[in-house]
């Protein structure tokens, strides 16, 4: 398979991984919207959420809620978007859930190793 997800768990491409456990793995975005625009990935391949039990899904969402806090707290982000994407606009065919953060100021792009520094306290 020829997923860059896979290979990212698999620790073939290197990332910057803030979490993982047995289901997932949580990384900052290669390319973010925002300072601290993290994935939420799924160990298992599941190509949309279409394929997702009710069982992950619920693993998900309360893996979002403690990224959302861990957020929060190391950023001091004002809101969150929660976006998946779907066909043509879904880029890998993976799943994976965006936490895109909001700020109250566009203080613009900062380094993302600056940003993972922040969050991991590293």
């Amino acid at each position: 398979m020829n997923c860059i997800f896979c290979k990212i768990i698999k620790k073939e491409i290197p990332s910057k991984i803030l979490y993982e456990d047995n289901d997932f793995i949580v990384i900052m975005d290669a390319n973010p919207d925002s300072n601290g625009h993290i994935l939420i990935i799924p160990i298992k391949h599941y190509k949309t959420f279409e394929d997702l039990d009710d069982l992950i899904l619920l693993k998900i969402n309360n893996l979002a809620k403690k990224m959302k806090d861990l957020l929060v707290d190391k950023l001091d982000i004002e809101g969150l978007t929660l976006a998946t994407n779907y066909g043509i606009n879904q880029m890998v065919k993976h799943y994976h859930l965006h936490l895109i953060p909001a700020y109250k100021e566009d203080l613009g792009l900062e380094d993302i190793d600056k940003i993972y520094h922040k969050i991991k306290d590293i």
